[in-house]
């Protein structure tokens, strides 16, 4: 059912860049730096140039600041339909992208 979402970038990238999807950490665990971890060993081992990270609720605020102090920035928002907004209470996706 998600083959098609797993095998699909959010969006083309340029050339050595990379794209980093689908972060997410178990409620038990958030607030012990295991997503911070994760992105910082990506960053820190891979040859990409720059990095992705896209489609991030504008109300996940922890995950935002995480992305910040990493050193990625917002370079874009979609809004969501005005239904889909009331229904999740998310009114936009950020992007952000970051050079090495």
């Amino acid at each position: 059912m998600l083959k098609k979402d797993w095998e699909t970038p959010f969006e083309n990238l340029p050339p050595n860049s990379g794209s980093i999807e689908f972060v997410g950490t178990a409620i038990e665990f958030r607030g012990q730096g295991v997503a911070s971890q994760i992105i910082r060993h990506i960053l820190e081992n891979d040859q990409y140039n720059d990095y992705v990270i896209a489609e991030v609720a504008d109300t996940n605020i922890p995950a935002i600041k995480l992305y910040k102090k990493l050193g990625f920035e917002e370079y874009q928002r979609k809004p969501l339909p005005e239904k889909s907004a009331q229904k999740s209470g998310i009114n936009h996706y950020l992007s952000f992208k970051s050079g090495k």
